[in-house]
């Protein structure tokens, strides 16, 4: 043995690189290092590897053609080792477990080495579903784009008090303070009244005001992906001056319904007043229209918001949509259909149910 070791030979053999003095001889680690650097054989030198076309994130496969391991990029392992899946598709088959439909497949295979038939078997999506959109709840205020004048608490309508802190401007006499506030009368379109009132140690002034028209303007889409059929849209309120509009590009261009048709409508407080759709008209307009419009399966919408006097309630609570839900594709239990290899040229699906089918094989 080496001067630099003692050892017992019952026992494992351990280099603790923390005992071990590097100046004396190799670390553990030295070692390791030494014995990958100088190993007879690397995997690539094997007579049965095949990797001069390696490449970063690759795997190895074995070929039983060439006898030779080799490497395939990650992304195409499935054509490369065979196992890719192909599919075929047939709609509104009839079959039945006395009268199954038959589908013939053509196929090539040596062995029967094949990978395992599955059938999908199309479902229709839920009907007459009702989903809530919005409603305007004060956390949905953040959907919309921001606006002082309108308020948020389980319904949206406009603001009709305002509170303005008034500066103590100093003593008037011996017993009396002046408070000053300024308000600017132009951004109402009438002012109801006017009381002060003490919060803590600041002086309020409440104005109760008719505010000027508002647009409330969505900022986002609703996703309509999920949406095969529009059956309608609702919206529950009170008042006559609500107007909306639509968009389904993003906000880029809206439309407006006029009659039997949709039409282009620029987004500006006078066209959505005199333009805009009402709320009767809106809740009127059938499942054809909607889905004329819903091509790009999204939607926004605006709304013009008014007052003619303090005593007008104009508020939207809810805007609901009923709709016919996106079918889906369901794997077929084994017991609906049989699988039969006719030959090694033909793959045989007898399917006992009728409907929309996908064949992976």
């Amino acid at each position: 043995m080496s001067e630099f070791f003692n050892v017992t030979l019952n026992k494992d053999v351990v280099l603790d690189d923390t005992a071990t003095n590097s100046s004396t001889g190799w670390t553990g680690k030295h070692i390791l290092d030494e014995i990958i650097a100088h190993r007879v054989t690397k995997f690539e030198g094997l007579d049965d590897v095949n990797v001069a076309n390696k490449q970063d994130k690759q795997v190895v496969v074995y070929s039983a053609d060439e006898k030779k391991f080799t490497t395939v990029d990650l992304q195409n392992i499935g054509d490369a080792a065979g196992l890719s899946l192909k599919q075929i598709s047939k709609m509104g088959i009839v079959g039945s477990v006395s009268a199954p439909y038959e589908v013939d497949i053509p196929i090539n295979t040596v062995d029967f080495k094949v990978p395992r038939v599955n059938v999908l078997q199309f479902q229709q999506g839920d009907q007459n579903v009702i989903k809530t959109l919005n409603s305007f709840s004060n956390s949905e205020s953040s959907d919309f784009q921001p606006d002082d004048m309108i308020a948020f608490d389980n319904t949206v309508h406009l603001k009709t008090s305002y509170d303005y802190q008034m500066k103590d401007e100093g003593s008037i006499g011996s017993n009396n303070e002046e408070y000053f506030c300024e308000i600017d009368k132009s951004i109402f379109k009438e002012i109801d009244d006017i009381e002060e009132s003490v919060d803590g140690v600041s002086e309020i002034l409440t104005v109760t005001a008719v505010p000027p028209d508002r647009l409330l303007i969505a900022s986002g889409d609703k996703d309509l992906s999920y949406v095969q059929n529009i059956d309608y849209f609702k919206l529950t309120g009170t008042g006559s001056n609500l107007r909306v509009v639509i968009s389904v590009d993003g906000g880029t261009t809206w439309k407006t319904f006029n009659t039997d048709h949709w039409e282009d409508i620029s987004l500006t407080m006078n066209d959505v007043k005199t333009k805009g759709i009402d709320m009767s008209i809106f809740n009127a307009i059938n499942s054809t229209y909607w889905n004329l419009l819903n091509a790009n399966k999204k939607i926004r919408f605006a709304y013009l918001l008014s007052m003619n006097s303090i005593s007008d309630t104009e508020s939207i609570d809810n805007l609901d949509l009923q709709y016919d839900g996106q079918g889906k594709w369901i794997q077929a239990k084994e017991d609906m259909y049989d699988v039969v290899y006719v030959s090694n040229t033909q793959l045989q699906v007898l399917v006992k149910f009728s409907g929309d089918i996908k064949i992976n094989y």
